[in-house]
């Protein structure tokens, strides 16, 4: 992202008496030390970006304001988070403004939120008169080359740094005035807006391509999920038992990878251990809700053509399908087809930031990470996640000069070699499933057509087979059997075997050049070019699979 940001000018502290305005209550310098435990909830910040053209607040604004405040806590009910407001270095009605809004009731019991102002020049402006007192407020600079579609570097630094947008005064005030709407500015940058009329006492949200409410919605959702303590540490030394053993191979000292104990790798375990759980919660849901439709069948056709005098055994088709209803509502109320993606996508991510992070070549700047998507959409909830998590502290290993070789043997080892092996297993895999689940349906729907053939040409009608008519035998399998092929056809179009076989292939022919190629590289250039290469694919090859498997849903089968 370009930021119109040049330096940070200025930051002016002020404190009350028994004000913790650090924005975390009861903040404490942590010990480090080894902790079992799962990793704590991602924090977050809401920056609120404001627009005023107003005198005054009144009751019933304020009223409402304090209500966007409070429906931005219940979605983040689980999540830590505090606020932030930006707003154009202002002028000192603006700060008026600003004071009511200290006044609202949300803020009684609550730190209060940091300001941060956007200029352009060199103004001196200093506002510790005139901001209640316990507020903490940042100046930045803006550069004035940043324009877009005729508007205010200042105002297009606000929008770009918030995450919600609120408008003070009516719409018509901005347009009347001659100048920019903010609500044009907002769309322009997909933020959503809601603008508030003191007057009429009125507000009105304007959701744009953010989509922030439930960016929030599902960040607060994975910091609500809960994870078995001792799975997870069980996962935890499985893994840095791996990494031990793959240092000591290279000949590297496992003291430079010790600090990723307690940073990157307990966010890689709770999302690779969620990412797998509602990667089973999700294919056994599909299963069931195929094995039942069958059933469901199976059940009414047995028992119209051979137990017509027993109604009750309908009601066994009462409970598949209550059971098939109850499945597919879990599965969407649990959101577990979205869970299984996002989650799996954000611990590959982390995957990358770990290894790419041991060879120095970006950790520089917490913003040369790698990225967690390629487009434009800062508000994405995984985005967030995962700038929250690799800038929760600084990698001690990043300030790490090491070897060339034991370097090379260990990515080999350690990333390439296990990636490859996980991309081959996982296409035999998929190879297997596909070819069994094609071979059932075919031998399924094959019989049945013999089945057909002879009920149709009367073979067998004269015999009894079990105290019953063959002819009914017959007419029940011809019922049944294809509802269970279908079953079977569904699960296998519902795991995507064939299009996972043709990925997972490309990416091993993908990685077994790269394995080669290591063999002959020869500096450290050559090593990260490699390395930027595979965090490239993985990165493809997630982001492809979340795309096509979005919305390829049991429900849409």
């Amino acid at each position: 992202m370009n930021t119109p940001v040049q330096k940070v000018r200025k930051t002016v502290t002020l404190k009350l008496p028994g004000t913790d305005n650090t924005g975390s209550p009861g903040s404490k310098t942590k010990a480090k030390k080894t902790s079992v435990n799962p990793p704590a909830a991602l924090p977050i910040t809401i920056n609120i970006g404001l627009f005023t053209k107003t005198e005054g607040m009144n009751a019933g604004a304020l009223t409402a304001l304090n209500n966007i405040f409070l429906r931005l806590e219940s979605v983040l009910s689980h999540t830590p988070h505090k606020f932030r407001l930006l707003l154009a270095l202002p002028h000192e009605k603006d700060i008026d403004i600003v004071n009511q809004i200290f006044s609202c009731s949300f803020w009684e019991k609550r730190v209060f939120p940091e300001m941060l102002f956007f200029r352009q020049g060199d103004s001196d402006q200093v506002f510790d008169d005139l901001i209640s007192g316990g507020i903490r407020y940042e100046i930045r600079d803006v550069s004035p080359e940043r324009t877009a579609y005729g508007y205010d570097p200042v105002s297009i630094a606000v929008t770009e740094y918030s995450s919600l947008v609120l408008i003070m005064g009516n719409e018509g005030y901005w347009i009347d005035s001659g100048e920019k709407s903010p609500y044009i500015l907002a769309k322009r940058y997909g933020r959503t807006a809601i603008s508030i009329e003191p007057e009429a006492c009125r507000t009105k949200e304007i959701p744009n391509d953010d989509r922030i409410f439930e960016t929030f919605m599902y960040f607060d959702s994975y910091n609500r999920e809960k994870i078995c303590k001792n799975k997870f540490s069980r996962k935890r030394e499985e893994y840095i038992k791996s990494l031990k053993n793959d240092f000591r191979v290279a000949g590297l000292d496992e003291e430079i990878i010790e600090p990723s104990y307690e940073h990157l790798l307990p966010h890689y375990v709770r999302a690779r251990i969620l990412g797998n759980k509602y990667n089973f919660l999700y294919f056994m849901k599909g299963i069931l809700i195929s094995a039942l439709s069958a059933l469901a069948v199976f059940t009414i056709a047995m028992q119209t053509l051979f137990f017509p005098d027993q109604p009750a055994l309908v009601w066994l088709e009462v409970i598949e399908i209550g059971l098939i209803i109850f499945l597919m509502a879990g599965s969407r109320i649990g959101n577990f087809h979205i869970k299984r993606i996002d989650y799996n996508f954000l611990s590959e991510r982390i995957r990358s930031a770990f290894f790419i992070g041991i060879i120095c070549s970006t950790c520089g700047k917490k913003e040369e990470l790698p990225p967690m998507t390629s487009l434009r959409t800062p508000n994405d909830w995984m985005a967030l996640a995962f700038e929250a998590i690799v800038s929760s502290d600084r990698p001690v290993y990043c300030n790490s000069e090491h070897d060339f070789e034991p370097l090379k043997k260990f990515f080999a080892a350690a990333w390439i070699n296990r990636r490859l092996a996980h991309y081959e297993r996982e296409a035999e895999k998929a190879r297997l499933r596909y070819h069994s689940l094609a071979v059932s349906g075919e031998i399924i729907f094959t019989f049945t057509l013999f089945l057909a053939v002879a009920h149709a040409l009367g073979v067998g009608h004269w015999e009894r087979l079990f105290n019953a008519e063959l002819p009914l035998i017959m007419a029940f399998f011809t019922i049944t059997l294809p509802a269970i092929g279908a079953a079977v056809s569904t699960i296998r179009v519902q795991g995507e075997y064939h299009r996972n076989l043709d990925s997972y292939s490309y990416i091993v022919r993908h990685l077994t050049s790269i394995k080669t190629e290591m063999k002959y590289i020869s500096g450290m250039a050559e090593l990260c070019a490699l390395l930027k290469e595979v965090n490239e694919m993985t990165f493809g090859e997630v982001h492809d699979w979340k795309i096509i498997f979005r919305y390829t849903n049991i429900e849409n089968i």
